[in-house]
C-alpha cells in the first residue's frame, strides 16, 4: 500500500515490483489527518494481514490499529538516524511507548541507524537489517546512455562521477559542486553528472548556476543504472544518511564510491579498500577524498562481490522474513 501520490517515485519503483505484489495508493496529500488514519484502518482492516510492515514517518496511521488487532504483527523500518526520523515531542513519546510494549517491531537499517535507536528512545530492542539492493543492470538505453556520457567528456578517457540524489539539505549538494568546483581550478579534468529531481527549485538554481561547465544536471531518471554502469566513480557529500540505496547500487556496479562519514556510510565504506571516505564535511576534506579515488580507483569486480556477499537484495529480503516469522 502506498500512503501518497507520489507519481515520480511511484512509476520508477514499480519496475521493481513482483507480478505477485497488488499495489494500492491511497492517493493522499501530504499531512496526518483523522480522516487519512480512518481510512489506512479500514483498508488494512479489510486485507486481514498477518503483517503489517511500514516505513517513513508513518506510525501515527497505525496506532489504534496495533491496539484492537494484537494477531497482526506490526513492523517499523527506521530509514535514517532515530532523531532524523520524528522531532521531540508527542510523536517521538508515542513511538517510544508503542516500541517499548512491542506494540509495533521496530528495525534499523544499518549498525550507526541502530545505535541511534537506542541513544535516543533509550530502547535496546531494535532489529538490525541491513539495506539491500537490486544489482544495477542495463536497460535497453544503456547505449545511448555511454553515448551521451561520451559526448560530454572533453577529451577520452576522462574520468566520469555520477551523484544520485534529489536535491535536499540532507544532500548537502553544496559541498559536492563546491568540491568540484575546486579540483577544476586545480586543473583537474572530470565529468560529474548529477542525476536527480527538485534541481529546478529558486534553492537548487543558485547551487547550479555556480557549477562549472563540467559539471551537468541530468534530471530524474528511470534508469539510473545505466548512469551508475557508464561511470567510473560514484558520489555523495551528505550531511547526514541512513544506509543509502544509491550507495549500495554503485556499488553492484563495481564504481569506486567517495562519502561522506555519516551514518550507515561508515558501516559499509572502509577508507581505502571499498570505498573512500573524507575526514570531515569541508571542501579540503572532500577534494582530499575525491583526489586519492583518483590515484587509486578501486577493481570493478572486488566491490561486486563485496556488494553480493554483503548487500544483495536477496540476504535482505532474507533478514525480514525470519523477523516478520519471529514475533
Amino acid at each position: 500500500m502506498l500512503l501518497d501520490d507520489s507519481n515520480c517515485a511511484l512509476s520508477f519503483n514499480q519496475q521493481f515490483l513482483s507480478p505477485e505484489v497488488s499495489l494500492h495508493s491511497m492517493k493522499f496529500s501530504r499531512g496526518i489527518s483523522l480522516k487519512k488514519i480512518l481510512a489506512v484502518d479500514k483498508y488494512i482492516r479489510s486485507q486481514h494481514p498477518d503483517v503489517v510492515h511500514c516505513h517513513l514517518n508513518v506510525t501515527p496511521y497505525i496506532y489504534a490499529l496495533t491496539l484492537r488487532n494484537r494477531h497482526i504483527r506490526f513492523v517499523h523500518t527506521l530509514h535514517s538516524l532515530a532523531d532524523k526520523t520524528v522531532a521531540p515531542g508527542l510523536q517521538y513519546h508515542l513511538n517510544r511507548f508503542f516500541y517499548s510494549k512491542g506494540y509495533i517491531h521496530p528495525v534499523t537499517i544499518s549498525e550507526e541507524c541502530q545505535e541511534s535507536f537506542k541513544d535516543y528512545y533509550k530502547l535496546d530492542n531494535s532489529v538490525r537489517v541491513d539495506n539491500g539492493a537490486a544489482i544495477a543492470k542495463p536497460t535497453n538505453s544503456y547505449q545511448s546512455v555511454a553515448a551521451e556520457i561520451e559526448s560530454l567528456r572533453f577529451r577520452t578517457n576522462v574520468p566520469a562521477f555520477v551523484h544520485v540524489a534529489r536535491f535536499h539539505q540532507a544532500k548537502n549538494q553544496k559541498l559536492l559542486i563546491d568540491s568540484f568546483n575546486e579540483l577544476d581550478r586545480r586543473g583537474i579534468p572530470f565529468l560529474l553528472l548529477i542525476v536527480g529531481a527538485r534541481f529546478d527549485s529558486p534553492e537548487a538554481q543558485e547551487l547550479v548556476r555556480t557549477a562549472c561547465d563540467k559539471i551537468h544536471f541530468l534530471g530524474e531518471k528511470s534508469n539510473v543504472s545505466d548512469y551508475l554502469l557508464c561511470a567510473d566513480y560514484f558520489c555523495l557529500s551528505s550531511d547526514y544518511e541512513g544506509l543509502p540505496i544509491s550507495l549500495l547500487e554503485a556499488l553492484s556496479a563495481g564504481i569506486t564510491p567517495i562519502c561522506t562519514p555519516v551514518g550507515g556510510i561508515n558501516n559499509v565504506l572502509k577508507d581505502g579498500q571499498t570505498g573512500y571516505l573524507s575526514k570531515g564535511l569541508t571542501v579540503e576534506a572532500y577534494v582530499d577524498a575525491l583526489l586519492r579515488a583518483l590515484k587509486s580507483p578501486l577493481e570493478r569486480s572486488y566491490l561486486k562481490k563485496y556488494f553480493n556477499e554483503n548487500y544483495s537484495i536477496d540476504h535482505c529480503a532474507q533478514r525480514y522474513l525470519e523477523i516478520f516469522e519471529s514475533f
